[in-house]
C-alpha cells in the first residue's frame, strides 16, 4: 500500500564525543527504464563547528552497480572528480589535506561497500557530493527487484581481515539519524507493470514520463521496489560506441518449460542463528526453513546446519528424506532462535563442504543476513568445494555484496527477502533452480566478436535473466541466438541487435562492459583500464582537490566518523553488543575511537618564525648496531619537537628520507631506511612508519607538538597492509629501535 508519509526532520545530532555529525542528509534520485536503472546519490556535509574537520562515511551500494560520475559542489561551484589508481589517489588526498586544501575521495573498500572521505571541510562550510551508478535490469521469473541499500549493519569479525582500514570500518550508533530523501521514476513499458514497495510507505504520482515514487525517511533499512509483469520478460539488446569500435549487450530470460526432468540433491541447509539475526531476520529464517521442509523430495538427502559462534549440525551426515528425519527437522524449527552468538559463517560452510558423498549434485542453501567480514580465502574455499551455493538474504539491511558474490562464483543464485516480502516465493525459486540439470550456454552473435564476456559458458536457470557482452569493430546489427542444452534436451532463444547505438565516443555501455570484464582482477591491465574508462574499482578511486586560499594557516582537520543507524527490526542494543566479539565491542563499537594522540588533539597555528637550525648528533666512527641506535635519534627528536606547523607541512609534503637527513637523521639509520626501501617498500610509507615509531619511543617529547599531529594522522591513514612490513624488512626496521638505550649524559644545548 502506498501512502503519504510526513517528512522527517531532526535537530542537530551529535556523536559520542559531543561533536555535530557532519552528514546532514542523503538525497537519492533514480530512474528505472526498460534496460537500465540509473541512480544519483547526493551526500550533503556541513561543518557546524568552529574548526576544520575531516568526515569519513562508509556506506553500501548495489553489488553490480557501476559508478559512472562523481561531482562536488562547493561554494556554488560544481567540479567533476578524476579516477586515479588507489595508491596515487590516496597520496594526492593526504598531501592535499596536510597542506591545508580541501579534498574529497570515494573508494571501494569491499564488495558492495564504499567509503567517502571529505578532508578540510572548513568551519561553517557546506559541500554536496554526488555520484551516479547504473545497472542492468535482471528479472527473476516475472519479478524485477530494484534494490537500494542504505545502511550497513554491524558485522562479525575483524574489518582488517577483509582489507578494510580502521578509519573506514562502518560503525553504528543508537543516536544516529541519517535523513534520506528518495525519488524513483519508473519509465517505459515497465511503468505499466504492478509496482509495490515492501519496505516504505511512498508518495505516488503518474505522468506522461511514467510513475514517480518518493519518500522522506531515515537510512535504517534497504529500499526495495518489486515490479511484476503478467508475461515473460522480453529479451533486449543494446549497443554503444567504444572509441573506434562498439560494444553490444544482450539479455535473455530462458524458459525451459515444465518437461525438464528433476535431479535428486544432496542439500545442506545452513541457517544463521547468530545474534545479528535477532528479531525480524530470525522470523524470516524460520519461515524459510518451514518452506524448505515442505519441498524436500523422497530422492533428496539433507542436513541442517545452524551456526553462530559455534556450528551445530542436526545430523552427523546427510540423511535421506523420511518421516523420522523430517520430524526431527520440524522439532528443530520450533525451538530455533538467534542464540548462538557471533557469525562464524566460514566454519559452517567448511562443515557443509566436507559432507559431500559424490553420488548426487551437492548444493548448499544458505539463509543469513551475511553480516560478516571475510577475506579472499573464504571465496577461494567456496570455489574449490565444487558446491553450488544458493543464498537467501534476510532482513532490513542485508550484506548483499557477500551473498551475491558467494552465489555467483559457485554457480548458484541469490534471493533477498525483507519482512513484508513473500518468503515462500524465494524458496520455490531456489528449489526450481536446484532441481534442474546443469544447462551450459552458447551465444551466437551476428558476426564474430573481438571479445566476449563471460569468457566461459554461463550456467543458466529457468526464468533468470542472463547477460552477455561482446566487442566489435563495427555496429553488429542483426540476430543473436542463445543456445543451451542438458544431457537430454536442447533449447534456443533469439533477439535482434538494434541498428541504432549510443554514439558517445566512450558510451556508458562500454564502461559497464569493461567493469564486468575486469571484475575481480588485480593486474596492471585491469588497473589501467579502470583509469582509462573512469571506473571506481578495488584498484582505483575517485578524487577531487580544491585549493584553499588560507591553506598555510589551516591546522590539520579533526576526524569525524559518520555513524550508521541501527538497522530496522533488530533487537535491543544489548543484543547488538552480544552479537559482536568482545574486541569489536571494545574497539569498532566505540564509534569515535581513534588512534591514540590523534582525536581531539589541539594544534598550534602556523607562524612565520624561521625554522630553527637542525641539531645533528654524530655517531662514533666505529659504531655498531649492537650498541643501540635510539640514543642517536635525540637530535632528530629535538628538531621535530621544535618545528612550527608550516615547517611540518613542508616536511610532510616531501615524505622522503632525504628530508629526515636534513633534520638530523644519523647516517647509519638513513642507510638502513634506504636499504628497506630498496626491498620494495614505499618511501612515503616508511617515512610515516619511522616517525610514528620514533614518536612512540619518545611520547613525552612529542606531546602537544605540530609534528605529533601530522605523524598521528599519517599513520592512522595507512592501510593495514602498509602498516605490516615483510619479515626481512621488519627485522631491519626493528633493529633501528630494538636495542637498549644508552643514556646520553651530554647537556642539551
Amino acid at each position: 500500500m502506498i501512502q503519504n508519509e510526513k517528512k522527517n526532520e531532526c535537530a542537530v545530532l551529535k556523536d559520542k564525543t559531543g561533536h555535530p555529525v557532519p552528514l546532514t542528509g542523503l538525497d537519492i534520485k533514480g530512474c528505472i527504464g526498460d534496460v537500465f536503472s540509473r541512480v544519483t546519490i547526493t551526500q550533503t556535509y556541513e561543518n557546524r563547528e568552529e574548526k576544520n574537520i575531516e568526515a569519513v562515511y562508509s556506506f553500501p551500494l548495489p553489488y553490480d552497480g557501476v559508478l559512472l560520475d562523481f561531482t562536488v559542489t562547493l561554494d556554488g561551484k560544481v567540479r567533476h572528480g578524476t579516477v586515479m589508481k588507489k595508491s596515487k589517489a590516496r597520496e594526492v588526498y593526504e598531501d592535499a589535506v596536510e597542506q591545508g586544501n580541501s579534498a574529497a575521495m570515494l573508494e571501494k573498500i569491499g564488495d558492495g561497500l564504499y567509503s567517502m572521505s571529505v578532508g578540510n571541510l572548513l568551519a561553517g562550510q557546506k559541500v554536496e557530493i554526488s555520484f551516479t551508478y547504473s545497472q542492468f535490469n535482471i528479472w527473476n521469473g516475472r519479478l524485477l527487484r530494484f534494490f537500494l541499500p542504505s545502511v550497513v549493519a554491524p558485522k562479525y569479525g575483524d574489518p582488517s581481515k577483509a582489507g578494510i582500514d580502521d578509519l573506514q570500518a562502518p560503525v553504528t550508533s543508537s543516536e544516529a539519524r541519517n535523513a534520506m530523501k528518495c525519488s524513483i521514476t519508473v519509465t517505459g513499458s515497465i511503468s505499466k507493470c504492478k509496482i509495490e514497495c515492501p519496505t516504505h510507505k511512498l508518495n505516488r504520482t503518474e505522468s506522461g514520463e511514467g510513475v514517480q515514487l518518493s519518500v522522506d525517511t531515515f537510512a535504517d533499512r534497504d529500499f526495495i521496489l518489486e515490479i511484476r509483469t503478467d508475461s515473460a520478460p522480453v529479451p533486449y539488446a543494446v549497443t554503444g560506441r567504444d572509441g573506434r569500435g562498439y560494444v553490444s549487450a544482450v539479455a535473455m530470460t530462458p524458459d525451459f518449460g515444465e518437461d525438464v526432468r528433476s535431479v535428486p540433491r544432496d542439500l545442506d541447509i545452513i541457517i544463521d542463528c547468530s545474534g545479528s539475526m535477532s528479531g525480524q531476520s530470525m522470523e524470516q529464517a524460520r519461515a524459510a526453513l518451514s518452506q524448505i521442509l515442505t519441498r524436500l523430495g523422497g530422492n533428496d538427502c539433507f542436513n541442517i546446519i545452524r551456526f553462530g559462534s559455534r556450528v551445530v549440525p542436526l545430523f552427523d551426515r546427510h540423511s535421506a528424506c523420511s518421516d523420522e528425519s523430517l520430524g526431527r527437522a520440524r522439532d528443530l524449527l520450533e525451538k530455533m532462535d538467534a542464540d548462538l552468538g557471533g557469525t562464524n559463517l566460514e566454519d559452517a560452510l567448511d562443515m557443509a563442504y566436507k559432507t559431500h558423498t559424490g553420488e548426487c549434485p551437492h548444493d548448499i542453501l544458505l539463509v543469513t543476513d551475511g553480516q560478516v567480514y571475510e577475506n579472499q580465502s573464504f571465496y577461494d574455499n567456496a570455489v574449490n568445494s565444487g558446491c553450488r551455493i544458493f543464498t537467501v538474504g534476510v532482513g532490513t539491511a542485508v550484506s548483499e555484496g557477500l551473498l551475491r558474490k558467494l552465489s555467483q562464483i559457485t554457480g548458484g543464485m541469490s534471493e533477498f527477502v525483507t519482512p513484508n516480502e513473500n518468503m515462500a516465493e524465494k524458496i520455490v525459486r531456489h528449489f526450481q533452480r536446484m532441481s534442474l540439470p546443469v544447462m551450459n550456454s552458447e551465444i551466437i552473435w551476428p558476426e564474430k566478436p573481438d571479445w566476449i564476456w563471460p569468457e566461459k559458458n554461463l550456467h543458466l536457470f529457468h526464468g533468470d535473466t542472463a547477460l552477455f557482452f561482446a566487442g566489435f569493430s563495427g555496429n553488429p546489427c542483426g540476430s543473436v541466438e542463445l543456445r543451451t542444452k542438458s544431457s537430454e534436451q536442447k533449447f534456443s532463444w533469439k533477439t535482434d541487435v538494434p541498428e541504432t547505438a549510443d554514439e558517445t565516443e566512450i558510451s556508458d555501455l562500454a564502461r559497464m562492459a569493461v567493469r564486468r570484464r575486469i571484475s575481480g582482477r588485480t593486474d596492471d591491465e585491469a588497473s589501467e583500464l579502470a583509469v582509462k574508462y573512469s571506473l571506481v574499482t578495488s584498484l582505483t578511486n575517485y578524487i577531487l582537490v580544491e585549493e584553499n586560499a588560507d591553506s598555510e594557516n589551516l591546522s590539520l582537520p579533526e576526524m569525524r566518523i559518520v555513524p550508521q543507524m541501527p538497522k530496522a527490526g533488530f533487537g535491543s542494543i544489548a543484543a547488538f553488543c552480544a552479537a559482536m566479539p568482545a574486541a569489536f565491542c571494545g574497539g569498532a563499537m566505540n564509534s569515535m575511537a581513534m588512534p591514540a594522540g590523534f582525536m581531539g588533539m589541539s594544534m598550534a597555528m602556523a607562524r612565520n618564525a624561521a625554522p630553527k637550525k637542525s641539531r645533528v648528533q654524530e655517531e662514533p666512527a666505529d659504531y655498531a648496531p649492537k650498541n643501540g641506535l635510539r640514543v642517536y635519534f635525540d637530535g632528530l627528536v629535538i628538531n621535530l619537537k621544535e618545528m612550527e606547523t608550516a615547517d611540518v607541512k613542508q616536511l610532510f609534503a616531501e615524505k622522503t628520507i632525504e628530508a629526515l637527513d636534513k633534520l638530523g637523521l644519523p647516517k647509519i639509520a638513513s642507510d638502513r631506511l634506504r636499504l628497506i626501501v630498496s626491498g620494495g617498500i614505499s618511501e612515503r610509507v616508511l617515512f610515516i612508519m619511522f616517525l610514528n615509531r620514533l614518536m612512540q619511543e619518545n611520547q613525552a617529547s612529542f606531546a602537544g607538538t605540530a609534528a605529533a599531529e601530522f605523524i598521528s594522522r599519517g599513520f592512522s591513514r595507512l592501510s593495514a597492509s602498509d602498516q605490516t612490513l615483510p619479515a626481512e624488512q621488519q627485522t631491519q626496521f626493528d633493529e633501528l629501535f630494538g636495542f637498549n638505550v644508552i643514556e646520553d649524559e651530554e647537556d642539551d644545548e
